[in-house]
């Protein structure tokens, strides 16, 4: 099996700009054992966010999503998960999503759509809508068009398609994304661009408030929610602000099964604070459920 070449680099918060960060710890010591045996380095920054620093780098990350991520990562190809997994996400999110639109959405686009199984559930739903997606993988891209006849519109979340498609999409769906951006508020700005003057952005990640804890194939969750591949670990508090940061409201949200969503429109920037008590609300949750977390 190919060995991924790892290079680190440091990161500052993208809330306040800090880079001096208290590792979260497992007895004692920093937590570096991570998901599939990958070193990381959770830190928890004064104003509450937690991230991994140092982390691996954008080219690091790029080999991984293109060589790596598929093998581990790729639910369509999972035995106990599949193509009916996929699909059964997307209904839950149309599910929260559709009571928004005044309209059925016309153009939509899928981050991280992966094989694009569930951008052909909408595409039943709203069969005049045109399909989208960006992603990654090689070979899921080659299923997008030849199997769903969806558009791809790019490899890489960060590449300049923003520039070709101002304005273009009446929803954006990003199931489990925004926890992949090495730099969030940047992405999310350049993603609202695409943004049609009536369309809404579809946000779910991982709740670090509430993380999954029991759990069938590992003993210590830490080592399951924790992961290389996750440089950010929002609660409502650090999501709504970064979305905050890169110009969206939330004009829906929910938290629900170890996860935060959220329905966002494109608006002027607003000014917000972060909740003072809300780093030590997240050290307190963390002593209890690892042991002797933070010291």
């Amino acid at each position: 099996m190919t060995t991924l070449p790892i290079k680190w680099e440091k990161a500052a918060c993208h809330i306040c700009g800090r880079q001096a960060n208290e590792p979260v710890t497992y007895r004692g010591q920093a937590l570096i054992s991570g998901q599939f045996g990958y070193e990381i380095h959770p830190v928890i920054c004064d104003c509450g966010l937690i991230y991994l620093n140092p982390r691996w780098t954008a080219t690091t990350y790029d080999t991984f999503y293109q060589q790596f991520y598929d093998d581990l990562y790729r639910l369509e190809i999972k035995p106990d998960y599949g193509i009916e997994g996929v699909v059964k996400h997307m209904v839950q999110v149309w599910e929260r999503a559709v009571c928004q639109f005044k309209k059925p959405p016309l153009n939509i686009l899928d981050i991280g759509c992966g094989s694009g199984h569930g951008l052909r559930y909408l595409g039943e739903r709203i069969p005049e809508a045109a399909l989208a997606g960006i992603e990654a993988s090689p070979e899921c891209r080659r299923t997008l068009r030849s199997k769903i006849g969806a558009e791809v519109i790019d490899a890489d979340i960060n590449g300049n398609w923003p520039q070709r498609c101002q304005g273009r999409f009446d929803f954006i769906v990003m199931r489990h994304v925004a926890e992949h951006m090495l730099a969030p508020v940047v992405s999310l700005r350049r993603i609202r661009e695409a943004l049609s003057p009536q369309g809404l952005i579809y946000i779910a990640v991982p709740d670090m408030m509430h993380p999954r804890t029991v759990l069938r194939d590992y003993d210590k969750w830490w080592e399951y929610w924790f992961r290389a591949v996750h440089p950010y670990y929002y609660c409502r508090e650090t999501l709504f602000f970064t979305l905050s940061m890169a110009g969206l409201t939330p004009v829906s949200w929910g938290e629900e099964n170890e996860e935060i969503w959220v329905m966002a429109a494109a608006t002027p920037r607003q000014e917000q604070k972060i909740n003072a008590q809300l780093r030590d609300k997240q050290i307190h949750l963390l002593k209890e459920l690892i042991p002797q977390e933070l010291t």
